[in-house]
């Protein structure tokens, strides 16, 4: 498993640590993983669909 480093306001920092406190996640680290889960899942196919226009960009200019 891959460990990173993030800084997130005060506020979200507050809200996670209460949902962990009223027993709703285990810890910060599970809320983490779920919502950047969610995200990338609803976000797919705009994501696909950005790399792929990307690529195709490159290619008409010549790889450059």
């Amino acid at each position: 498993m891959k460990s990173i480093t993030v800084k997130i306001p005060d506020q979200l920092h507050r809200q996670m640590e209460l949902l962990v406190q009223e027993g709703w996640f285990r810890d910060s680290e599970e809320i983490l993983n779920l919502a950047l889960r969610k995200f990338l899942n609803s976000h797919r196919p705009a994501l696909m669909e950005k790399h792929i226009l990307d690529d195709v960009e490159w290619a008409l200019r010549g790889g450059k």
